[in-house]
């Protein structure tokens, strides 16, 4: 505020420049200087209500996270939570945090760059191979299934009603657990089992949206046809390596010992729940990563490392089914009804759950995972992560 004085010392001057006898062109400078050094001294006295809300703004928010990460340290330390956890908006990681043990047998720490079973968050992997096939002209989207695969034993599902989750395929789960003898399961034994029983389809394909876990191993047996390369080498040589994701790999009862030394293991309140027979396949899930790992994929398709950003637009759009309506899923991400910005992707299998959610218009994303939860619910851990944080996940948070 102007001062009293000050003010009066004003009017005074004012009134000297404007009824004086000097010419018009002095005058008109000395007013000007006088208007000026008014200008300049509002700005200085002028109250700074704006930056001290922003400045109230930032200490409530510093002071959220630290209470988030005393939450998540005490949840730590009685082993109820055992993960990584990681918050970034614009380049900016605000959110990072590590807790828990590799192994329920062995105290070793995680730490941040220790890699999760990503469980269901890997099909978002295994629609890029499919996309980055598609971009060298490799594999055609509607193009049946069959063409790749010729043991498949269904001549009207196309690749693209795999990716959609709109194929109709019954659960391979259900049918190895009736028919398998328990050996670890391979994709070519689940290609095997489909051809020889030849399960009826839910429902004709397109249709309608049903979550297939069996369609996205079928993506992976394709990868591996066209390719001719296995599917772990495929994402470790096209996605992992030229986004330099030195802690993320294809991980499976399969795999070579020690192929990834910063992998943890699942757990739960008895002990060891981690790999079983069926994890010989993949596609479907076997893609361990770590939380910053996660953040250079963020920003691999940020920044269309990988494909033209106009190729990326599949797999952000809504599946069109058969009646012309859609369903927001697009190839291995969940898509916001309302906002199409935001997509997300969550996981569970065994003793792991997953979590990713990315605003591509703020320019924000998070990333949540676990290898053991207990005595408290993953809902709950969302929950008061997303009230810790000033983000925007619309229907995902």
């Amino acid at each position: 505020m102007f001062s009293l004085e000050f003010g009066l010392e004003f009017s005074l001057e004012f009134s000297q420049v404007i009824f004086s006898n000097i010419n018009y062109k002095e005058r008109f400078v000395k007013l000007f200087n006088i208007l000026f050094s008014v200008f300049v001294i509002g700005l200085v006295t002028m109250p700074s209500y704006a930056n001290s809300d922003k400045v109230s703004s930032e200490v409530n928010a510093t002071n959220k996270l630290k209470a988030l990460e005393q939450w998540i340290d005490e949840k730590g330390k009685s082993g109820q939570l055992s993960g990584t956890f990681l918050f970034a908006r614009k380049g900016k990681v605000r959110l990072k945090k590590a807790v828990g043990k590799v192994h329920p047998d062995h105290d070793t720490p995680i730490v941040l760059d220790s890699s999760f079973n990503l469980a269901s968050v890997s099909k978002q992997f295994t629609a890029m191979a499919v996309m980055l096939l598609s971009y060298q002209g490799k594999l055609d989207y509607d193009a049946k299934v069959k063409s790749y695969l010729a043991e498949f034993p269904y001549p009207n599902i196309t690749v693209r009603h795999l990716l959609n989750h709109t194929s109709g395929l019954a659960d391979y789960m259900e049918l190895a657990e009736e028919h398998w003898n328990n050996e670890t399961l391979t994709n070519q034994d689940m290609l095997n089992l489909f051809n020889k029983h030849k399960p009826a389809l839910a429902f004709v394909p397109g249709s309608k949206f049903e979550y297939s876990n069996t369609g996205y191993v079928t993506l992976s047996a394709i990868v591996e046809r066209v390719s001719k390369i296995s599917f772990a080498h495929y994402l470790k040589k096209h996605v992992f390596q030229p986004l330099s994701m030195d802690h993320t790999r294809v991980v499976n009862l399969l795999s070579e010992p020690n192929l990834l030394p910063s992998r943890v293991y699942g757990q739960n309140s008895k002990g060891l729940d981690d790999l079983v027979y069926l994890d010989g396949v993949s596609g479907d899930g076997a893609v361990y990563s770590s939380v910053d790992d996660l953040l250079k994929w963020h920003y691999g398709l940020v920044d269309n490392k990988l494909l033209p950003k106009k190729l990326h637009v599949a797999a952000f759009t809504p599946a069109t089914l058969n009646d012309g309506s859609l369903f927001h899923y697009g190839f291995g991400w969940f898509i916001d009804r309302k906002s199409p910005h935001i997509v997300a992707h969550s996981g569970g299998w065994v003793g792991f759950i997953s979590y990713i959610a990315r605003n591509t218009q703020s320019d924000e994303v998070i990333i949540l995972l676990t290898n053991k939860i207990d005595g408290i619910e993953f809902e709950e851990l969302q929950k008061r992560i997303f009230s810790s944080l000033d983000a925007d996940f619309g229907e995902f948070q």
